[in-house]
């Protein structure tokens, strides 16, 4: 598990997210137990839907702190005690994040996107342009377009986005919160070696979601699990 500030201790109280039959449902839970390698939780009041889950099936958990919280991806591992439907345990969480607010866990991903910038204060509304994502979440992504940065669309561009899951498209309406020149830089963030000839631009694009149907946020949730799932 990354450090971090604060670790799940007994008390803390959980979101877990998890994909049952095709959908994606959520468990409010209590932490009850830590022990090395895993944690167990209980629920308030026992949910047959805990029975449907299976061992090493992804998880997202969601710690509640005053001011942040904390996401990190984990698995389920097991039913706990008499009540097979109140308590369980789950591996002990790694990639571990803090962040400000409610907010959803990114996991690379790799897609075409399409974009039209719908809203800007420049004069280049209506311009389209494509590129590839490069994470994702529930609540936005990162994705690179081959453009110099200051060819590519500025924070505050509202864009009206077609995105790739898979044999999926959705479909939302994002507004750009981040462009970095991404030219030197590897799919996980880090400098890349000088090169011996210049390297064909490349801007990294994050935009947070403001308009999306709950059935395209619901694909897109569900292709992260499928993304785990594989990685696992």
């Amino acid at each position: 598990m990354i450090e971090t500030d604060k670790k799940p201790v007994v008390h803390d109280q959980v979101l877990v997210e998890a994909e049952i039959d095709g959908r994606v449902a959520a468990f409010r839970t209590v932490v009850v137990n830590v022990l090395p390698g895993v944690l167990w939780l209980g629920l308030l009041k026992p949910n047959p839907l805990l029975e449907r889950l299976q061992p090493n099936d992804p998880a997202i958990l969601t710690f509640r702190r005053e001011g942040s919280a904390m996401v990190a991806e984990s698995a389920f591992v097991a039913l706990l005690g008499p009540s097979q439907s109140r308590v369980f345990s789950v591996e002990w969480p790694s990639d571990v994040r803090m962040v400000q607010r409610r907010a959803q866990l990114r996991v690379d991903a790799e897609g075409p996107v399409q974009y039209t910038i719908i809203e800007t204060v420049t004069d280049f509304s209506g311009v389209a342009g494509q590129g590839a994502t490069r994470n994702l979440s529930a609540g936005g992504l990162q994705f690179a377009v081959k453009v110099p940065i200051e060819e590519a669309v500025i924070v505050g561009d509202l864009l009206e986005l077609r995105m790739g899951l898979g044999q999926n498209v959705v479909m939302a309406d994002a507004t750009v919160v981040r462009t970095e020149d991404g030219t030197d830089l590897g799919r996980d963030g880090k400098h890349l070696q000088p090169a011996r000839t210049p390297r064909p631009p490349q801007t990294l694009v994050a935009v947070r979601f403001e308009q999306i149907s709950e059935g395209a946020q619901d694909l897109i949730v569900r292709h992260i699990f499928s993304l785990q799932r594989m990685r696992r």
